[in-house]
């Protein structure tokens, strides 16, 4: 592998070769085909280790997979269920530094809150690798990291809360700071012109009574949670506590500001923080490095292909090849199985 550029298509070929192989290794012996998944992934985590010599933790999600995505109801996202993975993985792993290598649309705050905790009471150095994407959630987890590491092509997302609404058509998710806004749009409106009550009417009863006040505490939560880990870990070398709650306070109004961003699916790349936050963050560009770069790209690629290949849609797995594997049941021919 040295001296060889871990491209997309180069790690793609090797996950052909190998099922060529296994494929005549059955048709010569009549045993099903067998194809070693473990020893491709092994060699690019062990050669990631060899050039860092820092412990690893991969979590990584098939979400770009729109079947998979749906077929897992909602556990391709961030879930509580994932604490065992993470204490399984993190088991064997000493304590101090730590490397993750991130790749998920996010999911349930709770849940990331409980695994920073789980990573935090053993980890006290931990960077954070995004080759493609760690939206909503999983940028807050990023956030709890002392570095990230954005690819030129990756991104982040905002981390304003989505609050589940149920209506007789099915769910929607809707900002909470757009709720918010509706809510005092109409207190606004009919304190002025009562008689605008029946356009308002069908509207203000599907959010419910509480709702007002659920999504001010949502969005409070999510603010103090991630300012509270940008205090303690990224910022944690500023002398001053004051210091450090001003700039965590800046980065969390930029990342939370649905008004400004518009769309919780929004793309924070490195221009944008760039632009936004103008070194206020310790973000660094991946490809500046470029055999950092080329190693973490060939961890990824490979579970891109796991995933194309096999029932998988969320693995976690350290460097030692502890691995923990969700996987939903399909129909069709045999796969590679993880």
């Amino acid at each position: 592998m040295e001296g060889e550029e871990n491209s997309w298509g180069k790690v793609h070929e090797e996950f052909e070769k190998a099922t060529r192989e296994a494929i005549a290794q059955a048709q010569a012996t009549g045993t099903p085909p067998n194809v070693d998944v473990d020893k491709i992934i092994r060699s690019y985590v062990d050669a990631l280790f060899a050039l860092t010599g820092r412990p690893l933790l991969i979590y990584v999600t098939d979400f770009f997979n729109a079947g998979k995505a749906a077929a897992s109801g909602n556990e391709v996202s961030i879930v509580h269920s994932d604490k065992d993975g993470i204490v399984e993985t993190t088991r064997g792993l000493p304590p101090g530094p730590l490397d993750v290598i991130l790749h998920s649309p996010g999911g349930s705050l709770e849940a990331t809150e409980s695994i920073v905790n789980i990573l935090r009471s053993k980890f006290t150095d931990i960077r954070f690798f995004i080759p493609s994407t760690a939206k909503s959630a999983a940028t807050m987890f990023a956030l709890s990291g002392d570095e990230i590491y954005l690819a030129s092509s990756a991104e982040l997302g905002p981390i304003d809360p989505q609050m589940i609404i149920r209506r007789d058509s099915g769910v929607i998710q809707s900002p909470a700071q757009a709720i918010i806004d509706q809510f005092e749009s109409a207190q606004k409106d009919l304190s002025s012109n009562p008689t605008r009550l029946p356009a308002w009417i069908p509207i203000l009863p599907i959010y419910g009574p509480s709702l007002y006040q659920e999504c001010k505490l949502a969005i409070k939560l999510s603010k103090e949670v991630v300012r509270t880990w940008l205090v303690m870990y990224m910022f944690k070398t500023m002398p001053k506590k004051q210091d450090r709650v001003n700039r965590a306070r800046r980065v969390v109004n930029y990342f939370a500001n649905h008004q400004l961003l518009k769309s919780h699916g929004r793309k924070i790349c490195l221009i944008d923080l760039d632009q936004n936050l103008k070194g206020l963050l310790k973000v660094k560009k991946l490809d500046d490095d470029p055999a950092l770069y080329e190693k973490i790209m060939g961890v990824y690629y490979c579970f891109i292909q796991l995933f194309q290949r096999s029932p998988a849609f969320k693995v976690i797995q350290n460097n030692l090849g502890k691995r923990y594997v969700r996987q939903i049941q399909v129909v069709g021919p045999p796969q590679m199985r993880p």
